[in-house]
């Protein structure tokens, strides 16, 4: 999945490339494999491998980087977002993104990715495992056996066959634990919140929490850490689950309560447990789980395979590179996705609908309050979601300092008030595909602007009341004028008359303006406001706008 960036006024450039004296500069975390590393360094990217680095250290490390790269040991907190003005993405080589303040990236224009694919099949492989092991008192059959005993009378196991498997979490792990399951003759069940409808896999029945907590033979956790899921596994939880039940946990610490599954533990309504994950990690010294003895404990071994190992450097650094060199994102967690394959029909929509914003931004004298927009004909074939937020970025970004984007424009019109409406309309009577804003001012005034896409680039159609052709980038000049002879001369030679060349010119007519003309003037550099004030006193003049795009 991807989306595609469009640099503006106010917005950080989403299409920059590696200068031959600042290349992009990616600081390195964590531990990535040697793979990941040189897909930055082939891309032009300077690779700074520094995993280890104390709060302090990091904080100084990111001063000058667009780009940081981590695992779960290092943490990208508020702190760490506000030492790095330069910074455009966090990318996550994994899932989990506990370790990193996404709602603060958001907030700074900073998008956040993960590699939810990369390390799937080797978490899910390692739940199956933990299984395995607390079915056979694998475990406890290995240490006495080390220890010099034959205990095969007291290490009677059950089979998984025909048992009961809860999956709690249907996600990309989540199914490959539920595949297996079935592929071994158990019988899943799955239990997540956010899916409804049908199962996304044959065989695999959806069930409501009471329901599949009752009947589970084996509980398997695979859910991401948020404030629904903290301590959801808990001694109410363990008192609702099947007598003899058996839990694994290879998602987040914190999901399970850990001292309720311990006295769950300890006085039999569990049968056996495996924690991979912990609530505080590395797991201390002296942490009662240590003692319990039907408690499988691995280190954090999710993804801690070779393959997974590859694969989730590979990705992530391959994620990170063309982002920063192309703007496009895949797997972003705080910005709206494009199906790749629609990416490409989509651009010049995004560029236009970004655009569209900065023209009614600068040509409002008030501060707006609420947006309409309008998708006519074909566009409706297509996801509009990054349409809409390409309108807000564009509305938003000439008022603000800083980066306005994809990433940060819902939350930061939401702090404004700004209100944004949308409309479908699939006729498309006079183009085949139009996108229209209405913006509205605090005072009641309406600013209008459509537009579509031919031949591959975003050109305006109307302006206000004015029908028009143009296509909306650089500098803009915009005057509504006398409908009379000599005024777009006077224009004209002020302007040269200050070194100000006009690129082109492209005259508006509209019915129900009789009295006024539009002109719109594409000029090789913005004007400074005292050339504004000349000009708007120009005779014949009535409004005058300056717009950069």
């Amino acid at each position: 999945m991807t989306v595609q960036t469009e640099s503006g006024a106010g917005s950080a450039p989403a299409q920059v490339s590696a200068s031959a004296t600042r290349p992009m500069v990616v600081l390195v975390g964590d531990k990535l494999a040697p793979e990941g590393v040189a897909v930055l360094e082939q891309a032009g990217i300077e690779a700074r491998v520094a995993p280890g680095l104390t709060p302090e250290e990091l904080l100084a490390a990111v001063s000058d980087v667009d780009g940081i790269l981590v695992r779960s040991a290092c943490k990208v907190t508020a702190d760490v977002l506000a030492a790095a003005p330069r910074l455009r993405a966090v990318g996550r080589a994994g899932i989990g993104v506990d370790n990193i303040d996404v709602a603060d990236a958001s907030r700074h224009g900073v998008l956040v990715m993960n590699t939810p694919r990369a390390n799937a099949i080797t978490t899910g492989e390692l739940a199956i495992a933990h299984i395995f092991a607390l079915a056979r008192h694998i475990p406890d059959a290995v240490q006495s056996m080390r220890d010099g005993r034959w205990d095969k009378s007291k290490l009677t196991g059950s089979e998984i066959h025909g048992k009961t498997l809860l999956v709690v979490g249907l996600g990309k792990i989540g199914q490959v634990v539920a595949e297996r399951g079935r592929g071994l003759g158990m019988r899943v069940v799955a239990f997540d919140p956010f899916l409804t409808g049908p199962s996304p896999l044959p065989g695999v029945e959806l069930v409501g929490w009471d329901e599949g907590l009752a009947a589970a033979d084996f509980v398997s956790i695979h859910v991401p850490k948020n404030k629904d899921t903290l301590g959801l596994f808990d001694d109410e939880a363990f008192s609702a689950m099947k007598p003899g039940a058996r839990l694994v946990n290879c998602a987040r610490g914190g999901i399970v309560v850990e001292a309720d599954l311990v006295a769950a533990l300890n006085d039999g309504r569990l049968a056996g447990a495996a924690l991979d994950v912990f609530e505080t990690e590395p797991l201390p010294e002296d942490s009662p789980l240590r003692s319990v003895p039907n408690l499988l404990l691995s280190p954090h071994l999710g993804a801690s395979s070779d393959e997974a190992q590859l694969r989730v450097s590979v990705e992530i650094a391959e994620q990170m590179r063309d982002y920063l060199l192309h703007g496009e994102a895949r797997c972003a967690l705080n910005a709206p996705t494009i199906a790749a394959e629609h990416l490409v029909k989509l651009r010049p929509w995004l560029a236009l609908a970004r655009r569209c914003g900065l023209i009614l931004a600068q040509t409002a004298d008030d501060p707006l309050v609420r947006a309409e927009i309008t998708y006519v004909g074909e566009l409706n074939d297509q996801d509009t979601d990054p349409l809409r937020i390409g309108v807000m970025a564009g509305l938003l970004a000439p008022a603000l300092d800083g980066p306005v984007n994809v990433v940060n424009a819902p939350l930061l019109a939401k702090e404004r008030g700004l209100a944004v409406l949308e409309e479908h309309d699939p006729t498309g009577v006079e183009f085949t595909s139009l996108l229209r804003v209405v913006a509205t001012t605090a005072a009641g005034v309406k600013h209008r602007v459509a537009g579509t896409v031919f031949r591959g680039q975003p050109r305006l159609v109307r302006f206000g009341g004015f029908f028009v052709d143009f296509v909306p980038q650089g500098e803009m000049l915009m005057t509504r004028h006398s409908n009379a002879p000599g005024v777009l001369g006077l224009v004209a030679t002020y302007l040269g008359q200050r070194g100000v060349n006009i690129g082109g010119l492209h005259m508006g007519n509209a019915a129900d303006e009789q009295q006024l003309a539009l002109a719109l003037y594409q000029l090789d550099r913005p004007l400074t406001s005292d050339e504004e004030q000349q000009l708007a006193n120009v005779p014949g003049v009535d409004t005058l706008r300056s717009i950069s795009f």
